[in-house]
């Protein structure tokens, strides 16, 4: 039955004779390792064909949702293993094609009859080049689309067909909502029709042309089989490949950068494949740079599809050492672009700390959509919504003018002149008890530097401790303390425990009836508002989004505000003031330390049991 079958199908297609055909290749020349890279790019287009086919299956292509799809793949391993096997063959696939061209090149092997053999493969290396160039933005991410869009305005400035590429490659005079589709439609569509036309034909000369059927070498003699000679050497170098694709796979993974967003400002570079060409761009300015970016390489690309015709007039000797100059010339002007860029990179501060602030928001995107869903509105929503991202946004933009936001070694936000209380750990107990200590209240991390300098807050703390000595003092302290523990109760910063119910309780009784506090500050039932801040919910989120609000508000400072602006004083009319109301609570939210951390709690530490002590003392 499997006799009849197999005569059937080759009654039909013919396949024995095919099969039969590439049983008896012979190499002309015999078995050498440097025919490895030409079959080792066979393979790795297929894997890029396969791994392409299986990304494809949870990919959506839009601005909203790219992405979004690519992170789904991330979360899963092997959806995270395909993706780098994806990415690193086709780095690799570019490394053999240079290696390729240069074997090719140096050897001569461009010679009658193989000029179309060189002619295709030496053009099917640029369209792998567009190729992966149209695949890198498809993730979404920042630094994809700030690649191809650098790449557009370079084709654009092409004369006379700059436009109308500009508008194929991402769908207009810039980068916008028809970009992905655009991207999508050649990298899936246009290029692999364009790459695998190119290489039939490049495959059909080669088993036209290069291998041979007949089993006699060039001068006669047997030639070498195919198989095992050539395979093996083949397979070794494959293996080899795919294994180091593999690692690098496994272990790193293809890159995956924040979602792009216009408010994030970054540093664009090309892939390093094309660091040369950005090098070259800086030695022609204006209107010469389209000398560099398409001039040059369309006569180099040129000149050397002709250089097999260009050989037939050259003596032997000549033609050899005319490559070797080609090989060495070409190679080392490449190396010393490619490193002369790498090397003002690296020496770019502006450039590293675009890329460490980067890769922080890259690992926080990445953070905000394993524990929330990513919105509707787009992943960018992701870190615009993030109080730990956009909270030291706004601080810089809006705050920093005044306060400083520095810990005790002076790292964090500095203020441009600084006059009104360091906001570090503001709410906390620390940091009400340093308000609350008369060797730091009039300094310049508290109202040393404000209107309030010599106010009644100043006055009265200063004034309390003023002859006390030894156990009165540390009484005093010690009260003093308790006031800090009450007021950071009533802030509830999250992650920092609550003191104990008792002890709460105490400290708003020493406060009301010891103290005075009351006497000027609201707190609860006990005084009246207006002459001083209410205290009640002291920098919890509602007390502090009211405060940077409205400031002049009755409930806060009123009349006797400072130089506190309101950023938003008018609920009804988010538009009516320098913040919206969503910005004030993101800023509220970042200096009260409330925001979503993977290694920690996302509700509020629950306060402390009464201690036995609290519990003897009542």
């Amino acid at each position: 039955m499997i006799c009849g079958l197999r005569d059937w199908m080759n009654d039909r297609t013919g396949y024995r004779e095919g099969l039969k055909r590439l049983q008896n290749r012979t190499v002309p020349e015999g078995p050498k390792w440097g025919y490895t890279p030409a079959v080792c790019l066979l393979w790795l287009l297929v894997i890029e064909c396969v791994t392409g086919f299986l990304l494809m299956a949870t990919y959506s292509p839009s601005a909203q949702t790219a992405w979004a799809s690519v992170h789904f793949i991330e979360r899963d391993t092997a959806g995270a293993f395909i993706r780098g096997i994806h990415y690193f063959a086709a780095q690799a696939m570019i490394v053999l094609f240079a290696i390729h061209i240069i074997r090719v090149l140096w050897t001569a092997a461009f010679r009658a009859p193989l000029e179309l053999v060189w002619a295709t493969g030496l053009l099917l290396m640029p369209l792998v080049v567009v190729w992966a160039i149209t695949g890198n933005p498809l993730s979404g991410s920042v630094i994809g689309m700030s690649q191809i869009e650098v790449e557009g305005n370079i084709l654009g400035a092409t004369p006379i067909v700059g436009p109308i590429m500009q508008r194929l490659l991402i769908g207009g005079s810039q980068v916008g909502h028809l970009t992905l589709t655009h991207l999508y439609f050649l990298h899936v569509a246009l290029m692999p029709v364009l790459v695998l036309t190119l290489l039939a034909i490049h495959i059909w000369q080669i088993n036209r042309h290069g291998l041979s059927v007949t089993g006699k070498a060039p001068d006669g003699s047997l030639a070498v089989s195919y198989f095992p000679y050539q395979t093996i050497r083949n397979l070794t170098v494959l293996t080899m490949i795919l294994g180091t694709i593999a690692w690098l796979a496994w272990r790193h993974g293809a890159p995956f950068e924040a979602p792009v967003d216009p408010q994030i400002t970054h540093v664009p570079r090309p892939e390093w494949y094309f660091l040369f060409l950005f090098e070259l761009r800086g030695y022609f300015v204006g209107d010469a740079e389209v000398v560099a970016t398409v001039v040059i390489p369309i006569a180099v690309l040129l000149f050397l599809l002709l250089l097999p015709w260009l050989d037939r007039r050259l003596p032997r000797p000549v033609s050899a050492v005319f490559r070797t100059v080609i090989v060495i010339g070409g190679c080392g002007v490449w190396s010393w672009l490619t490193l002369s860029s790498l090397s003002r990179d690296w020496k770019d501060k502006e450039l590293l700390a675009s890329k460490e602030k980067l890769h922080a928001l890259s690992t926080r995107a990445r953070e905000l959509a394993d524990y929330h869903s990513i919105p509707i509105e787009g992943p960018a929503s992701l870190l615009r919504n993030d109080a730990k991202t956009r909270g030291p946004q706004l601080f810089e933009r809006h705050c920093a003018s005044c306060h400083s936001h520095t810990d005790e070694s002076g790292t964090g936000i500095v203020a441009e002149t600084p006059s009104a209380p360091n906001l570090f750990g503001f709410g906390s107990e620390r940091w009400i008890a340093g308000l609350l200590d008369p060797e730091k209240i009039g300094g310049e991390h508290y109202f040393g530097n404000t209107g309030f300098a010599e106010g009644d807050m100043v006055g009265t703390v200063v004034d309390a401790f003023d002859g006390l000595e030894g156990e009165d003092r540390d009484n005093l302290t010690g009260q003093m303390r308790q006031v800090a523990v009450v007021l950071a109760a009533e802030a509830a910063l999250p992650n920092q425990a609550a003191g104990a119910a008792s002890d709460i309780e105490a400290g708003k009784v020493l406060m009301t009836d010891e103290l005075g506090c009351a006497d000027c500050h609201k707190l609860g039932d006990n005084g009246e508002l207006g002459s001083a801040p209410d205290l009640t919910g002291y920098a919890s989120r509602d007390w502090l989004i009211g405060f940077i609000s409205d400031p002049r508000h009755e409930r806060f400072y009123g009349e006797n505000n400072d130089r506190m602006p309101s950023f938003a004083p008018n609920p009804d009319d988010p538009k009516a003031g320098v913040l919206s109301p969503a910005d004030v609570a993101l800023l509220a939210d970042w200096l009260r330390g409330d925001w979503y951390e993977p290694d920690r709690p996302t509700e509020p530490v629950p306060a402390a049991k009464p201690s036995p002590q609290s519990e003897d003392a009542d």
